[in-house]
């Protein structure tokens, strides 16, 4: 079998999944926090380190949640998905790669080219998730979803490890080589997506900016759809804490980095077959009771974390993350597939993704004041607790219907 035939529509799609994990798992997680806290503390003590880069995490997120709205409608107004998603995933690259110029020694710099970058990266699943609808039929999508997460959570995994030889081997001078194999990775990966997947159909609508306005003016039409974005926001918030802040948490308690990249690879690996376990329980008990599962182990970590003393403790969190976190993200975006009226997804998307951008934007300012206040991060980490709570709270009344409005005709 030739690659140009091994790479259906479907495998296109799940593969860049796989590339852009090299910057969830490296840039946001693994690599680059615990090594901006480590610097910022060095020249500025700690907890310094731990609330800068709070602080990097949230404005990483400001300016896509102000442009997702408007270019998705715009997206699917122009049939320009797969065109903007290049555009935003190149960009997103390249202020990754360019990272290798600035560090170790420019932290500073380095938070600054994050910023970009991780506009880019979650600009760019904007137009990604908004083609997931054209794979396949609705009752395909949980499985779907879940196995473009399991391929990130492969892909993002066999990154992480070389990047963590690269910090590991060759010693932190070295780390700038880490940003670079990342951007290449990154960009190499979203070619398959942009060759091989179908553009989804142009909507009607060729105003897109009036039909945002008309989409929040009819926001009473879907009531399930914005309840679920409400609670999406809040649990969403205590995830991409969780993510982005673990790693520099780690760190300001004395968590060796080698262990923390060891235990973070390995949390890669356990997400694989823990993601496809929750697409096919959502396949069976539809995706909203995967997502409740799943959010009731995360108040177990969090509770577990405020309690973390040891660096076996944060091996044992870890692995219990790489277990829940594919499942509640890839049926989340298989559920909202439900919700969203056809041919206008990836306007729908865009405030899936401004929702989830929010939330990262309060979780980390959430966990950077509450840090300040108490001077460590153990009473930031337990302050994201309520949120886990009240978006599996209003979950629970989001009424999930098999059917959309109007039909999808499966791109494959």
């Amino acid at each position: 079998m030739t690659l140009d035939r091994w790479l259906s529509p479907q495998r296109s799609w799940f593969l860049y999944d796989w590339g852009n994990s090299a910057f969830a798992t490296v840039c946001m997680t693994a690599v680059l926090p615990p090594l901006v806290a480590s610097l910022a503390n060095q020249e500025l003590g700690a907890p310094a380190g731990t609330v800068a880069w709070a602080w990097t995490a949230a404005a990483g997120l400001v300016v896509g949640a102000v442009l997702a709205p408007p270019l998705g409608a715009l997206a699917d107004a122009r049939g320009w998905r797969k065109r903007l998603l290049l555009a935003f995933a190149l960009g997103g690259a390249a202020a990754t790669a360019a990272m290798a110029a600035v560090l170790p020694g420019g932290w500073r710099a380095a938070c600054v080219l994050y910023v970009t970058a991780a506009t880019g990266f979650a600009g760019a699943n904007v137009f990604y998730d908004g083609l997931l609808p054209g794979l396949g039929p609705p009752a395909s999508w949980d499985d779907l979803s879940a196995r473009g997460y399991a391929w990130g959570y492969a892909g993002g995994g066999l990154a992480l490890i070389a990047a963590a030889l690269i910090v590991v081997v060759a010693g932190q001078d070295a780390a700038g080589w880490a940003f670079l194999l990342v951007g290449v990775w990154w960009a190499a990966f979203t070619v398959p997506v942009v060759r091989r997947v179908p553009e989804p159909p142009v909507a009607g609508e060729r105003r897109p900016f009036a039909r945002l306005a008309q989409t929040l003016r009819q926001a009473r039409r879907h009531p399930d759809l914005w309840r679920f974005l409400l609670a999406y926001w809040l649990y969403s918030d205590g995830i991409g804490t969780v993510i982005k802040l673990a790693g520099a948490y780690g760190s300001e308690l004395g968590v060796p980095l080698n262990i923390m990249l060891a235990a973070l690879v390995a949390t890669q690996f356990v997400g694989v077959p823990a993601t496809m376990a929750f697409g096919r329980l959502g396949a069976r008990v539809g995706p909203k009771a995967g997502i409740m599962l799943a959010l009731g182990g995360y108040v177990g970590i969090v509770i577990l974390g405020y309690f973390m003393q040891h660096p076996w403790h944060f091996v044992a969190l870890a692995l219990l993350v790489g277990c829940v976190q594919g499942g509640a993200q890839a049926l989340s975006r298989s559920l909202f597939a439900r919700l969203v009226p056809v041919g206008r997804e990836a306007e729908y998307f865009s405030f899936l993704d401004v929702s989830g951008r929010m939330a990262g934007v309060a979780g980390p300012l959430i966990f950077a004041v509450v840090t300040g206040i108490a001077g460590h991060g153990r009473a930031g980490i337990l302050a994201v607790l309520g949120l886990f709570v009240a978006g599996g709270w209003l979950l629970q009344g989001v009424s999930v219907s098999e059917a959309r409005h109007g039909h999808v005709k499966a791109g494959v």
